[in-house]
């Protein structure tokens, strides 16, 4: 069986912190990385939920990447191309044979909360190992078995392959959830804003966005397998 971990890394000098240090009310995810015969790779990042003004404000004073371009703009949703600064992490070779997969990876004012496959719990400590060599905290907040797939390979918590179904709902977006209703986040009007419930969760207001986005998902999700009655669209 596989495993899947998910886990905050706390560092300044992980590649786009200082971004999202700029624009704490962003999302900053990681979209792609592409690797290159020689230097630096170049990293696809997805920006949303903050001014362009300042989006592009922070990547000029940002210290961790550099040759930052605009890819797309799509109403809120901006993609950059740039490449991080520096040379590689110590004890890189620790990875050498560690297959793991990020799956998601977003920057946040404090580090990188990130979720990723690994195959035994021997790549985990691998790659616990790399992160203690390079001074980056590592705190766990869910390691879970994966089941594995036909093929073999570990599927997710709703099968292998399967993405159109949303993963299973973590602690986390659960305190979310039950935090922002409790507070008034969903009353009419409302009586308590993003940023209080944040305040109160003591994490970015965008973290806390993304969080109650896919804990809403998957009540929606949840709610549509156990009524027959509703039909999916097809258009």
């Amino acid at each position: 069986m596989g495993l899947i971990a998910e886990f905050r890394m706390t560092s300044e000098r992980l590649p786009l912190v200082d971004v999202a240090e700029g624009v704490p009310e962003a999302t900053v995810e990681f979209e792609s990385v592409q690797g290159r015969p020689s230097g630096a790779p170049t990293f696809i990042v997805r920006v949303a939920g903050a001014d362009a003004d300042a989006v592009e404000a922070a990547f000029a004073d940002a210290d961790s990447v550099s040759d930052h371009s605009l890819v797309v703009a799509d109403g809120g949703t901006r993609r950059y191309r740039c490449r991080p600064t520096g040379g590689p992490p110590t004890d890189l070779e620790l990875l050498a044979d560690n297959g793991s997969i990020p799956d998601r990876v977003l920057a946040t004012p404090s580090g990188w909360e990130e979720r990723r496959w690994f195959a035994d719990r021997e790549e985990f400590d691998q790659f616990r190992t790399f992160c203690r060599a390079n001074d980056y905290g590592l705190r766990l907040d869910r390691l879970v078995e994966a089941d594995e797939g036909p093929d073999g390979r570990a599927a997710g918590p709703f099968g292998s392959g399967d993405r159109s179904r949303p993963r299973e709902m973590t602690a986390a977006q659960r305190e979310a959830l039950v935090t922002a209703h409790e507070m008034g986040y969903f009353d009419t009007p409302r009586t308590a804003t993003m940023a209080d419930v944040a305040d109160e969760l003591g994490v970015a207001s965008a973290s806390l966005s993304e969080r109650l986005r896919r804990a809403q998902n998957h009540l929606v999700a949840a709610f549509r397998r156990a009524d027959d009655g509703i039909k999916p669209r097809t258009n």
